[in-house]
């Protein structure tokens, strides 16, 4: 009861159209990250599947070091470090790679799993109808796995959502840059922080509800 007296709801409404802003950049920046991140993690969860060990060493370093090392020195070094040998980026370009790059080595994983969950002997059956290796991944092996892929992906989106506030750091208007903007500007914390800390819960929530959807009616589907 308190904290909802100290709530300003007049500076809310004031600066509720800056978050919005700030949320479709938000919404931008996940959207495009997320499908560069799902289409080189899907070609690499597939590579993986080939049993070629040159392949499977290099992949295993490329995922194995992003997922060892901070997001954040991944975007410094992408936005300030690679202007060093002539590749400038803009602070929307820089987050968006950084994101794309660190979410496609927890996707190769996901989709690598989705794959080797489809039963081999649909492999050999589609040898046998005379489907090519392409055919058989497009028509067969690919729908399955992303059905068990699916719920695991709109997880990892959902933590790429929140992984954009990394973006403020280098000055791209999403939702945690205007709240910090707000902040310097009011004096308010309470309201700054407290409408972007609602914004990425509900988020949450909507996918963790989207993923359990898809959860559950893919359950049924198997079980006819």
């Amino acid at each position: 009861m308190v904290v909802l007296i100290l709530i300003d709801t007049r500076l809310i409404a004031r600066v509720m159209p800056m978050f919005l802003s700030g949320l479709v950049e938000t919404i931008k920046i996940s959207v495009l990250g997320g499908i560069i991140a799902l289409i080189i993690g899907t070609i690499l969860g597939i590579l993986l599947t080939l049993n070629n060990k040159v392949v499977k060493i290099i992949i295993g370093v490329y995922t194995g070091f992003i997922r060892s090392t901070p997001l954040l020195v991944q975007l410094y070094f992408i936005h300030f470090g690679l202007p060093i040998i002539g590749i400038k980026l803009q602070s929307f370009q820089s987050a968006v790679i950084a994101l794309s790059i660190n979410c496609a080595a927890y996707i190769t994983e996901i989709v690598r799993g989705g794959l080797n969950s489809v039963d081999k002997g649909q492999h050999e059956a589609a040898k046998a109808l005379g489907l090519s290796w392409f055919q058989t991944m497009k028509i067969i092996v690919l729908p399955q796995a992303f059905q068990v892929a699916l719920p695991p992906l709109i997880s990892q989106f959902s933590y790429l959502i929140k992984d954009t506030s990394l973006a403020a750091v280098v000055i791209v208007p999403e939702i945690t840059y205007i709240s910090r903007k707000v902040a310097s500007q009011t004096y308010r914390p309470m309201e700054s922080f407290g409408i972007p800390t609602l914004i990425y819960f509900m988020i949450f929530v909507l996918l963790r509800l989207l993923s359990n959807f898809v959860s559950t009616k893919g359950q049924k589907m198997v079980r006819g």
